[in-house]
């Protein structure tokens, strides 16, 4: 049982004094939720390989150490999602991550909040699936088009191999080589190429079938449900701004005329008018640091595929830029300028070039 081996993991490692606490999901009432705990007498309240994914955790890391680093040595159980997360949100200062060792995992997938409480999923059978490289039909659309579902070496520190082996540990950074052999565990090795490359080959398919036609008027209508609750942003673990353009509403207080003029032009607006506009305002402003974890659907209460939106939008931002977030060691777009670069988009609105 995999998750029964990361406890016992996590208890050895108290003992030997290499952690003083542990943070990684644990059971509500009817979901799951990120649990930090300091006793090892604690370990079984928490389920490490939990079936719902309800926050990122890279973004819990980050509210644990924005204002300081963590003052125990803290053992952080994440998806590899999250740790790619939580690479990124180091890089935005976001995250200090003296005295943090993440772990991460072969990932199965999670389940929709709302489905699991309605219809509960036992964390282990979603493990079983994956061992001999499956994958649930019931996770989440993003985990089942996900590019990186398993440990990436300089993504974390340790990895837990389950896929085409026995539940192995491996080293994702020197870090990690230390922490495994202060545990006395010898590092093995697995081969996840062949499901790792069909979890691609899927999403290529999934990005070209589902990606968003019309221009203007297609964003609009995808959209048309929203009902400007802003959910998606606040559940996004880039989106960390302190003050946030789309939360000052006097932004978008106009005079009436403004509004009939509008609509005189466009033979009739919808209302209100902001709601393309914060989409959009979002995918400019954290697109290319877009993880994929998700997370902006799930919270959708009108059940808008979001991820067809920022995830295949991002991915696009990404390529132009040739930057992959949480995986490439170099700075965010929107942290480095480069004067020497993007010449090919020169002149495509007929100005200068």
């Amino acid at each position: 049982m995999s998750n029964d081996m990361l406890k016992k993991f996590i208890v050895d490692a108290f003992e030997k004094g290499l952690i003083e606490a542990v943070m990684a999901p644990a059971a509500t009432k009817d979901s799951y939720t990120y649990a930090l705990i300091t006793k090892k007498e604690d370990v079984d309240k928490i389920t490490p390989i939990a079936p719902v994914m309800q926050w990122n955790g890279a973004d819990m890391l980050r509210r644990i150490t924005k204002l300081k680093k963590s003052e125990r040595k803290l053992l952080a159980i994440l998806r590899p999602c999250e740790s790619r997360t939580y690479k990124e949100l180091v890089k935005f200062n976001q995250i200090n991550p003296e005295n943090i060792i993440v772990l991460s995992y072969d990932c199965p997938g999670t389940i929709h909040a709302r489905n699991f409480k309605y219809e509960p999923v036992e964390p282990e059978n979603l493990v079983e699936e994956i061992k001999n490289g499956g994958k649930s039909e019931k996770i989440r659309d993003a985990c089942k088009v996900c590019e990186y579902p398993a440990p990436i070496p300089g993504v974390g520190d340790i990895g837990l191999g389950l896929v085409n082996t026995d539940p192995v540990f491996f080293s994702l950074s020197d870090k990690g080589k230390e922490f495994l052999g202060a545990m006395g565990i010898t590092e093995g090795e697995r081969d996840a190429d062949a499901w790792v490359e069909e979890h691609r080959k899927r999403r290529e398919e999934w990005m070209e079938k589902e990606r968003i036609t019309g221009g203007r008027k297609g964003i609009e209508e995808f959209l048309s449900s929203c009902l400007n609750c802003h959910n998606c942003k606040d559940m996004c673990p880039i989106c960390f701004c302190k003050e946030c353009f789309f939360e000052d509403h006097n932004v978008f207080d106009y005079e009436s005329n403004k509004f009939y003029n509008w609509a005189d032009d466009k033979d009739g607006i919808r209302l209100p008018t902001d709601r393309s506009l914060f989409h959009i305002g979002r995918l400019i402003h954290m697109g290319t640091s877009c993880i994929g974890c998700g997370l902006c659907q799930q919270a959708c209460p009108m059940d808008i595929p979001l991820y067809r939106l920022f995830g295949i939008v991002g991915n696009d931002l990404q390529k132009v830029f040739n930057y992959k977030p949480g995986v490439d060691d170099n700075l965010p777009p929107v942290m480095e300028f480069r004067e020497d670069e993007l010449h090919e988009f020169e002149g495509l609105l007929g100005g200068e070039e």
